[in-house]
């Protein structure tokens, strides 16, 4: 009774009615340090699905709610709460995995093998789990994945033997990659992120950690285009960047700038680039993650290094509305997900433990299973 009523009168002052009811929950209850690199999608029906590193085994885990339908193959799954999760490999890795599910709503999932240093990919058939190398040479970290309309992968991933921004597609037999950018005599791709237009053409934002500014590389079919969207040389914009592709191609890029420690966000409409700073608060932005609902309305999900909260920021008409979703010493490794009905799903990290934690606009049938309540 007591956390239900102390977390109502902590987000009653921030809480905005346009998100609905929403809780938060834990989702691997075991020992410590059990959620790094989280990334989370839901299903045809809006059931949650993550990925996500565990330090402690040194593993790459996969977690669904228990609710949903698990896929044959997955009954060796451990119940830790309220959520299934099994160890998808075991070989000391995982770390920078990027979860996406296919049509029939099986995980894919791409990640950084830090023993052979080398990307690889993994999907599930329905009844194992199949592991391949993608590239090798000391390269994958920051892998972001995405299907295409075939249900084929593509990844954008930093090269740090190189220093370069790489990009990796499936074409059904064999992977294809190319090198997108670099800096001479420096890096330039690290907090790669990437987005598919709707004819399936590639869009990348990432860092360029040689000239200190955030970039944006797409591809028109024949060759790449590399262009400078923020480069205020005083802060060094463009860590933890994350993109999005809206209606009639418009590009949202949401960014930590460090230098003034704010969030920051960028958006494409036609040839030009708008630049907006979305949270003016020292120490908000970093791990941002921002997603476009069916209605072209952007959400940004980020974490407050002062304050040790989640939090979320919508455009409502002109105007940024920003909420808390959860405090305490939470919010690290945040991500965020759209399901078909506009409900938002969001995994982050409870720094005290490590452990993933997930909170979700979709109102639960118990909810008692919810540590906060439910929030209005």
């Amino acid at each position: 009774m007591f956390l239900a009523a102390f977390a109502c009168s902590l987000f009653a002052g921030n809480y905005d009615s346009y998100y609905g009811n929403y809780g938060v929950e834990t989702v691997d209850v075991r020992a410590h340090d059990k959620g790094y690199y989280l990334s989370i999608d839901t299903d045809r029906d809006s059931n949650p699905k993550m990925a996500y590193y565990d330090a402690t085994e040194g593993s790459l885990k996969y977690a669904e709610r228990a609710g949903s339908a698990m896929p044959s193959g997955m009954s060796g799954a451990e119940l830790q709460g309220a959520w299934l999760i099994r160890t998808v490999d075991k070989s000391k890795t995982g770390k920078f995995c990027s979860l996406k599910l296919d049509q029939n709503g099986l995980p894919n999932i791409s990640y950084y093998d830090s023993i052979n240093r080398a990307l690889k990919f993994a999907s599930f058939d329905g009844s194992k789990w199949k592991i391949t190398l993608v590239d090798s040479g000391n390269v994958g970290t920051y892998s972001s994945l995405k299907l295409d309309k075939s249900g084929l992968p593509r990844i954008a991933y930093y090269d740090a033997k190189q220093g370069i921004l790489k990009y990796a597609a499936h074409n059904g037999f064999k992977w294809n990659i190319c090198e997108i950018d670099y800096a001479r005599f420096g890096n330039s791709g690290k907090f790669a992120s990437l987005a598919l237009g709707s004819d399936d053409r590639p869009y990348v934002s990432y860092y360029d950690e040689s000239n200190g500014c955030l970039k944006f590389a797409a591809f028109n079919g024949v060759e790449w285009s590399v262009e400078t969207v923020d480069d205020r040389k005083e802060s060094r914009p463009g860590q933890f960047t994350s993109i999005a592709v809206g209606p009639s191609e418009s590009i949202h890029i949401s960014y930590y700038d460090p230098g003034r420690a704010v969030l920051c966000y960028a958006v494409k409409k036609a040839f030009n680039w708008e630049l907006k700073t979305i949270d003016e608060e020292t120490g908000t932005g970093m791990y941002s993650h921002i997603v476009i609902d069916s209605k072209g309305i952007p959400r940004i999900i980020y974490f407050s290094s002062l304050k040790k909260t989640v939090n979320m920021a919508t455009l409502v008409g002109l105007n940024w509305s920003k909420v808390v979703l959860d405090s305490g010493g939470v919010g690290a490794d945040c991500t965020l997900c759209i399901d078909q009905h506009d409900g938002w799903h969001a995994a982050y990290r409870d720094i005290a433990n490590s452990s993933p934690k997930y909170a979700t606009s979709n109102s639960p049938t118990d909810n008692s299973q919810w540590p906060y309540g439910i929030i209005h």
